[in-house]
Parts: structure tokens; sequence; C-alpha cells
């Protein structure tokens, strides 16, 4: 699948398994070990040190007072361009001689300073009037590779939204009017009104003020539903659209349980609108010829909506999936421009770039879900309009809006991995707020969760964080990041550890204490 041709889709039966007020990542000398000597790195539980790399090395001596310390260190590559490789690396715990220089970390790459006081635009919405129930159209659908002509009627007409059916000899749809009517008053009251207040507004350029929804068994030979930007520009490598605002879900007749139900269509629902809006943003206003933003960039904002909108529930598999599977994860896949989905990595891709998303929205302030349904900004979605409505890619605009380089944001991001929510798996809580997600929120309609917590109880599974390392594999991805596992002897004073990379990774080293 193609950014170029703007065709993304969502697929649930993947059971794949405060911030500081500084801009850039500040740090202060490593404190000294009075007993030890002064070439010694403590840290008190919860801190994190950056230890410098210098001619592909990075060495410390870590003070262990009490011989029972727990360690991790976070080697990742700032790599982050779309060319592929990895690399090798190494981590040792023989004695060192010469430590490298390390810096206690404060403050975070992305500060809400600049966003939580910031109003968002309110454009006005979208008015028109809507074909009567029983008007029959023909609609293009992307079968594949290719694209069917269906014929498709009007089978529901809400004031945000217009249901259309395939009625087509060969494959006709399959829908119920109790069903319909379920996801739709929530598609109208919340899930459409919340994704307009942290998004923005979206296009209305078939002039009837709604969104098609199009039910269609077509739908689930490219996905269970899927957005076609080709619908509202003719971009590079577009087949001829249908000219207005549509979404393309599979009946739920056609779809195995659990992910039938009004519940996971409303979520579904959320996730592809949050992809309509996006494009809106960012191409069409933008009268822009590619979308630009990488697929897996697009699919972060994707997974994001299915959180914030309040519908995530399937989510939770895709975010476990990038956290089991962090070495499988490279932000060279979010923040390049690659184009193309990785199906053996697909469900860490996905899961890893909506960790992403919600990482800088909450570092960015967040917001609040109030009880009448409405989001109250706090500076998440102040920051997410500017990189959404910049014309350059999101990951381009970026550090345009505060972090000091991606370099820093990705560092900071995947420490926060290693260290957000960390008592809830026995370890430290991080001493930098920036290493950690924003609580989590019961939403006030839907009663379920919004934000990110890495040891989330879900459907009668736990997770447990990124998957930590007990020694090193010894490779690691362009853009990736590797966690490896340091304890203390007992009965010994100190913990010498040396990391060595390959120079072409761009590798950055951080060492954070966790017990």
């Amino acid at each position: 699948m193609r950014a170029h041709a703007a065709w993304f889709s969502v697929a649930f039966s993947v059971a794949l398994p405060a911030c500081g007020n500084s801009v850039a990542s500040s740090a202060t000398p490593a404190h000294a070990n009075a007993d030890a000597g002064p070439d010694f790195l403590t840290l008190a539980p919860g801190e994190v040190a950056e230890v410098t790399v210098t001619t592909d090395r990075a060495a410390a001596r870590l003070a262990t007072p009490s011989g029972s310390e727990q360690f991790v260190a976070i080697v990742a590559s700032t790599k982050l361009d779309s060319s592929s490789g990895s690399f090798a690396y190494s981590v040792s715990t023989d004695p060192v001689d010469v430590p490298s220089a390390s810096q206690i970390t404060s403050g975070c790459a992305l500060s809400s300073d600049a966003f939580r006081t910031a109003s968002v635009a309110v454009d006005p919405e979208p008015a028109g009037a809507a074909p009567q129930i029983g008007t029959t159209r023909s609609r293009q659908v992307s079968v594949g590779t290719k694209s069917e002509t269906i014929t498709a009627e009007v089978m529901a007409v809400s004031a945000r939204a217009i249901v259309w059916k395939d009625t087509s000899t060969a494959h006709p749809a399959t829908l119920d009017a109790a069903f319909v009517a379920d996801f739709l008053a929530d598609f109208d009251t919340t899930i459409l009104p919340r994704e307009r207040s942290v998004f923005g507004m979206e296009s209305d350029i078939d002039g009837d003020g709604r969104i098609g929804l199009v039910f269609t068994p077509l739908t689930k030979e490219s996905a269970v539903a899927f957005f076609l930007g080709c619908d509202l520009a003719h971009l590079d490598g577009c087949p001829s659209g249908n000219k207005g605002e549509f979404l393309y879900l599979t009946p739920p007749a056609d779809i195995a349980p659990p992910y039938n139900t009004p519940a996971a269509i409303k979520e579904i629902l959320a996730h592809d609108l949050g992809h309509l809006v996006h494009f809106n943003r960012k191409v069409v206003r933008n009268n822009l010829q590619v979308w630009a933003d990488s697929s897996y960039m697009i699919e972060g904002f994707g997974g994001f909506a299915q959180d914030v909108i309040g519908f995530q529930a399937g989510n939770f598999y895709v975010a476990q999936a990038g956290l089991n599977d962090i070495d499988a994860f490279s932000l060279a896949d979010v923040l390049g421009n690659a184009t193309k989905y990785d199906k053996k990595r697909d469900g860490p891709l996905r899961g890893g770039a909506y960790l992403f998303v919600r990482y800088i929205y909450d570092r960015a302030g967040g917001d609040n879900a109030l009880t009448d349904g409405t989001i109250e900004g706090r500076g998440g979605s102040a920051f997410l309009r500017k990189v959404l409505d910049d014309r350059k890619s999101v990951a381009a605009a970026m550090p345009l809006m505060g972090p000091s380089t991606l370099a820093d944001l990705a560092l900071d991001f995947y420490t926060a991995l290693a260290m957000s929510n960390g008592e809830k798996g026995g370890h430290a809580s991080p001493v930098n707020a920036c290493f950690s997600y924003m609580p989590t929120q019961s939403d006030p309609i839907t009663g379920k969760q919004r934000g990110a917590d890495l040891y989330a109880s879900f459907h009668g599974q736990q997770m447990q964080g990124p998957t930590i390392q007990n020694s090193a594999d010894g490779t690691i991805r362009g853009g990736g990041v590797e966690y490896v596992k340091l304890a203390a002897r007992a009965g010994q004073k100190e913990l010498d550890v040396t990391i060595t990379t390959a120079s072409e990774a761009s590798v950055r080293v951080r060492i954070a204490r966790v017990r």
C-alpha cells in the first residue's frame, strides 16, 4: 500500500500478538560517589544519565553501594532516514579503565510551554443537502490493486453521516437497521465532534456536509476498513476517485467476531476518520500533490485517534505488539518517507507509531475529556494542528515546533518506553517527568481508557512494558532501540559497562536505574 496512492487501512484482527520546562533535553553533571571516587556514575532510583559515545564507544562505572541495584541500558540509533539496515553493537560488563563523560538528563526535547495556552481555530462546520434514503449511485471501490464499480444505495442519513450499502447483485451488503442506528448515534455526537476538536475540520468537496460510510463486502479483500485519499485529490498513482468524503467498511456480517460489533465499528470509524481529517489538513488544504507522511506516521495518527476519541479496545493489541517486539520497530519507518507497509513487522510498527504519536501529544500538554463529551485542549491538540497543517511532512515540521532535534525527541521517546509506568512492573518511577506518559483517563462518555499505560490490563491480558533483553543480541536496527538489563553483583560496589556500536548507526546511549 503506497502513501502516494493515499490508501490506508486498519485491520483489528491484528491479535499479534508534566514535562520539564526546558526546550532542549538538558543535562547536569553525573553524581560522583564519595566512597568510590569521581569517575563513578551514581544514579538514584528513577534517574537516567546519558553516556557520551566517542569513537563508537560509551563506558561507565556504575556505583552499586547496596549490590542490589538494577539498570537498563538504552541503546538508541538516531539514524532516522528511510534507508534500511541493521548494525552491530555489544554490551560488556568487563572492568572499565577510562569511563566516558556522562550527565544526568533533565528537561524535555519537546516542551508544552508553547502550546498549553495556545488556542486552536474553530472552522465552520460543513453544511449541505444530503441525498434521500433510497437514492442510488455508482461508486468506485478499491479491491486489492484494482478498482470495481458498485451500485450503492442510501440506507440511512444522520446529521453528519450518510450510510451507503452495496446493492450490487454479485456482492450485496447485509446491514441491520438497529446496528446502523447504534453506531450512527455515537458518530454524530462523539466521534466526529471530537475528531474535529483534536485534529481539525474535515473537507466537504462534495458539498453534502456529511461523511459517506460505504459498506461493501469488497472492502474485506483489502482490509476491514480503509480511507482512499484519491477521493479527495488526484495524487500520483491515484485511480478515479468518488470525489467526496468516504470511508469504506466491511459489513459486520462479513467480519468474524469480536470485530463485528457496533463498538468495534465505532473504533474503526475513529481510526479511518482520523486518516480522512489528517489528509485534509496536510494535503487538501495545502493543495499538495503528494502525501509526504510515511505510511506508519499516518497509521500512528490513526491508532492515536482510536485512543483520544475514546473508543480504543483493539488498539491495545497493537500497542502491546509494539512493546513486545520493540526490536522489530524503528522510528526510521515513522520519521522517514517510506511509503510501503512491512507485512512481517506490521503489528510492531503500527503499535510503536501509535505510542510515539501519543507520547508527543502528551509532551505537548495533552488534553482532558470532560463529562459533557467535549475535549479540553491543554496543548496536545494545538501541537497536532501545527504539525498537521504545515506543508512539510509531520516529521519535517516537528523540529520547527519545539524539539531541539528529531534525534533528541527519538531518544526521549525511547527512554520513556523504558521508564513510564514502571512502578506497576516493580520498577522505580522516572524522576524526570519527560520520561513518562501522562496518566490515563477513563473516558466519561465511553468508559474506555484514554491514554497510554505500558502496563495496562486489557481483555484478560497484561502489558509488561517493552521487552528488555537479559544480554545484548548484538544487532540494532537503524532508527531502532535495544534495551539491555544490567544488574549489580552482591558484595560489589561497582558495575562497569561498555557499549560499542557501528558509527553508521548514529547510536546514543542512556543508562536508567530502575531499581
